[in-house]
């Protein structure tokens, strides 16, 4: 039996496109099914909602599920010139390992509280509902104070690496 509150509800994901005669339509309404991030993130899921394989998008009226693309980046997270939309969310006193990918990250807070970590030590408290933390390819983490369950939109774009010193930054996950 576990000793962790109940995790968040599902999320529905409501996907539009056209018929052949191109009036718009709903063309799935679902709910995404979550997976464990990995065994390095105990209490951590993350949900797929849609990636696309390039920018600009021209799967506007593909049939693709973009939600089944498989990243083809870094840490099974970037699509390469593309983008990744997906949902996170941690038990509380969960903590997803320090990171970096060749990415911009839009982060969105919906529920919970949520602690970012940067590779100076430094911590930010994320508390209000539609807080935005903006990663360009920096080293990062992110933890769950509690008391309960945390959630969080990401939006992935694939960049180029961040360059520092006129040296490009790898991607790194650590422990």
């Amino acid at each position: 039996m576990s000793s962790l509150p109940e995790p968040l509800p599902p999320v529905r994901r409501i996907v539009t496109g056209h018929r052949q005669d191109g009036v718009a339509v709903v063309k799935s309404d679902t709910i995404v099914a979550d997976i464990a991030i990995s065994e390095k993130v105990p209490g951590g899921r993350v949900g797929p909602i849609w990636k696309t394989g390039q920018v600009p998008v021209v799967d506007n009226n593909d049939e693709t599920d973009g939600a089944s693309r498989v990243p083809d980046g870094e840490m099974d997270m970037l699509m390469k010139s593309g983008t990744n939309l997906q949902y996170t969310d941690l038990a509380p006193g969960a903590r997803a390992p320090a990171h970096r990918t060749s990415s911009l990250d839009h982060n969105i807070l919906l529920v919970g509280k949520l602690i970012l970590e940067m590779e100076d030590g430094s911590e930010t408290l994320v508390e209000n509902p539609g807080d935005v933390v903006v990663q360009r390819g920096t080293i990062h983490a992110w933890k769950n104070p509690g008391p309960g369950w945390v959630r969080w939109v990401t939006i992935l774009i694939d960049a180029q690496p961040a360059v520092v010193n006129g040296s490009p930054l790898p991607p790194v996950w650590t422990k």
